[in-house]
């Protein structure tokens, strides 16, 4: 638990840090990234891509909400409660 604290006082994560703190692989912070969920930093003439805190905190905050709201049943994406499909199929429709 005290290295997340840590992390809570920098500015900059990695991204192996921020998939840690979420609980995913690196290759999903990779995506969200570049759906443009997150800014990021990148330091002219390196690869290594760093994320601002704030953002985080953002993204944690809105995301967590959302759940909340959907687990109450009040709010569903689009509007739309998912639903199984009808032909015993695994699929969501």
């Amino acid at each position: 638990m005290k290295r997340k604290e840590s992390l809570w006082g920098r500015e900059l994560w990695t991204q192996q840090e921020v998939a840690r703190h979420f609980r995913v692989s690196a290759n999903t912070i990779k995506n969200w990234r570049r759906r443009g969920l997150f800014s990021y930093f990148v330091a002219p003439g390196s690869d290594r891509v760093l994320y601002y805190r704030t953002e985080i905190e953002h993204f944690q905050k809105t995301f967590t909400e959302w759940r909340k709201e959907e687990q109450k049943g009040q709010k569903h994406v689009g509007g739309v409660k998912p639903r199984l499909s009808s032909d015993n199929d695994w699929r969501i429709s």
